[in-house]
């Protein structure tokens, strides 16, 4: 009996000592900026090679390719159908298969427009498990067909609902291919939606262009501080996606009282949330100098993390401040 009323007398500490060191956490929603997962084509022209594999779907995909190219400020890109590109020698996109693009001769062509690079996919099924040889150098067709056989092996995917394409980016200029990678999305590879079809376009592009991703951020849920009822509805309001409303109401609350690290910690996660990192670098300073609680400086490093990925998608210098918590 007197072991059972320790151990409860123990877990009671530790709850109020949590509640003292600063509450709980909760977790809201956020969208971060991520770089090209493969290279930045940021500003250059592209070229979309044919699509290999199912007719269908390779056509349908080639031309949401051109529909969805990013167009927006800091992350466009001029898409060109490589069918169109002009040779004075009138080269033909033929290969030795019949019916597929030449990559000599598409890559020869994209040279002499000025391309920049060149992207080639591939429609995959799951019963595939060679990719066929292309027409390229070998040092070019083995990176070309490694990504190919990665994505065709790979087990997890359900032919019946996803669509697989395996992309690979070529260089021009530097006359290089640079890594190919598979890319999955739902849908039915037999009998395709509009919608679907556009998600693996805008899928394949995150590999060239900056993107946006879903994260979640973790908040503090203080419980016997002052302010602590209006950081809470704080919370649930950026839980609910509304940021800005949370920002206000958490800026209300460190008006009232200067000195509260929870509003200063949550602040650095809002300023994260409208890309003002040096902002949110400043707050989670400021509540790591009242209080080094282990989620702080965690916050710390996944804010400079943040920047990191910001910085490296659009092709910005280091900030002056520098790095402190991360490494390259």
């Amino acid at each position: 009996m007197e072991r059972s009323r320790s151990h409860v007398r123990s877990i009671i500490c530790c709850l109020v000592l949590c509640l003292l060191a600063g509450g709980c956490r909760s977790a809201a929603p956020i969208h971060v900026w991520s770089p090209p997962k493969l290279a930045s084509a940021v500003g250059g022209k592209v070229a979309i090679a044919p699509i290999r594999g199912d007719a269908a779907l390779a056509q349908s995909l080639g031309e949401a390719m051109l529909r969805n190219q990013p167009r927006d400020a800091g992350r466009s890109v001029v898409a060109i159908d490589a069918r169109r590109l002009q040779s004075d020698e009138k080269i033909r996109l033929v290969s030795a298969v019949e019916g597929e693009t030449s990559d000599i001769a598409l890559v020869t062509l994209a040279r002499r427009n000025e391309i920049d690079f060149v992207l080639i996919g591939e429609v995959l099924k799951s019963s595939d498990r060679r990719s066929r040889a292309t027409s390229l150098p070998t040092e070019i067709t083995e990176n070309l067909n490694r990504s190919v056989e990665n994505a065709a092996t790979d087990s997890s995917a359900d032919e019946s609902g996803l669509i697989r394409v395996s992309w690979s980016l070529m260089d021009v200029r530097r006359g290089v291919p640079l890594s190919g990678l598979p890319v999955v999305t739902p849908g039915n590879p037999h009998n395709p939606d509009d919608q679907a079809i556009d998600l693996a376009a805008t899928s394949a592009w995150e590999l060239i262009a900056p993107h946006v991703i879903r994260d979640h951020a973790e908040l503090i849920a203080p419980r016997l501080v002052l302010g602590a009822g209006d950081i809470r509805k704080g919370n649930i309001t950026a839980a609910a996606g509304d940021w800005k409303t949370a920002e206000e109401i958490w800026l209300a609350v460190l008006r009232q009282y200067p000195r509260n690290h929870a509003a200063k910690h949550n602040l650095a996660v809002a300023a994260i949330a409208r890309q003002d990192y040096s902002a949110a670098r400043r707050y989670i300073a400021e509540a790591l100098a009242s209080r080094s609680s282990p989620l702080y400086r965690s916050t710390s490093v996944w804010i400079e993390q943040s920047q990191r990925d910001y910085h490296t998608a659009f092709g910005l210098p280091d900030p002056p401040e520098g790095w402190a918590a991360t490494s390259r």
